[in-house]
């Protein structure tokens, strides 16, 4: 929902990349895809899901931070980008589930249709909320100076990162749910899943931009290095977690979208992409408005892909079924955002121009 127009196209090929991410976890998660349901424990091919898994993480986290990065000093915001977000939702999914369940013959009810809209689709309602007291909290950034910010961030990421991070792992390696005892809810930090971790990644965002302005900067080499380090300590952690309690792969708090590594992941690919300099690209600039619609349909085709079937064959097979469902599964996203926006653009255009009080701005 940032200002596409003050964006280069390093970071738009980051908001794919972060959406093919996306795609990549639900390709892995055994509810929807069934890539973690279906591999052999033990197996190489385990291995391959569990670092693409590693990978793959950060991209909530990215979409978050890019936004506080491009929004830290809009006071301004429309309610309609929220509306054009639910509708796209509505819409979207309404048509797969028409296509998906009339052919079946037995009808449709409230608890099918409802199947299409929760829980996968949790992170639009929470960016939304995000999006709408965002200002507020960027007229607190701009009001603390360097101090005050850093330590706000410190609290912060001790409060809601480290701290409820340790409560999980605690209540994960004894399986004794200690509650109240998390800073973030009666039922701990539900792997960040929350505004509360969107708040705190979106002042990172905030905290990046202001070290950009600054000049500070770090070397490409580095960054890569260091991440290279953070995604084998994710991929490791994964492991140890299942070696000690003897659970599902998948089953770790290495995933929590508040642990610390996650966060420092996300970072340091902004970052590495930060440094990137490939100047304006059209067909970037262009693919990258699939960014978010590919979070919707990418769910409605997963079960296509033969994934169940692929995590039984070669490695280098599997490798590449990942990779190429990913790409196809962006690409047919695209296409289908395009006739979605062909019609209904006339639509939101009449609703823009008639909608008078549909902005507010936060000021002081």
């Amino acid at each position: 929902m940032a200002d596409r127009a003050k964006r280069q196209s390093n970071i738009e090929l980051l908001r794919i990349i972060a959406a093919c991410g996306v795609i990549i976890l639900h390709y892995n998660n055994p509810n929807i895809g069934g890539g973690f349901a279906a591999v052999n424990d033990g197996s190489i091919n385990q291995g391959i899901l569990t670092f693409f898994e590693s990978l793959s993480i950060c991209a909530v986290n990215l979409y978050v931070l890019i936004s506080g990065y491009f929004m830290r000093d809009s006071m301004k915001r429309d309610f309609l980008k929220p509306v054009e977000l639910i509708a796209q939702l509505i819409i979207i999914e309404l048509a797969f589930c028409l296509i998906k369940e009339l052919p079946k013959g037995s009808g449709l009810d409230f608890e099918t249709v409802l199947e299409y809209f929760t829980p996968s689709y949790w992170f639009i309602f929470v960016y939304i909320a995000l999006y709408l007291i965002s200002p507020y909290i960027n007229l607190v950034w701009s009001h603390l100076n360097d101090s005050g910010k850093k330590n706000l961030l410190l609290i912060l990421t001790g409060l809601f990162s480290v701290y409820a991070v340790i409560v999980d792992i605690v209540q994960y390696y004894y399986q004794n749910d200690i509650y109240g005892a998390s800073t973030i809810g009666l039922f701990g930090s539900q792997s960040g899943y929350t505004i509360v971790n969107f708040v705190l990644v979106y002042l990172i965002g905030c905290y990046l931009k202001d070290c950009e302005e600054k000049g500070k900067k770090t070397g490409t080499g580095k960054l890569v290095l260091l991440l290279a380090l953070t995604v084998a300590a994710i991929f490791g952690l994964t492991f140890l977690d299942k070696s000690i309690t003897g659970r599902a792969i998948f089953d770790t708090t290495a995933y929590n979208y508040e642990h610390p590594l996650v966060i420092i992941e996300a970072v340091l690919v902004f970052l590495i992409f930060r440094n990137i300099n490939i100047g304006s690209s059209k067909v970037i600039n262009k693919l990258a408005v699939a960014s978010f619609p590919a979070y919707l349909i990418h769910m409605n085709l997963l079960e296509y892909c033969g994934v169940e079937q692929f995590v039984q064959e070669n490695a280098a097979l599997l490798t590449a079924h990942i990779l190429g469902c990913t790409i196809i599964m962006y690409l047919i996203s695209f296409g289908i955002f395009l006739i979605y926006d062909l019609v209904t653009k006339p639509l939101f255009a009449v609703i823009a121009k008639h909608w008078k009080k549909r902005t507010y701005s936060v000021n002081i």
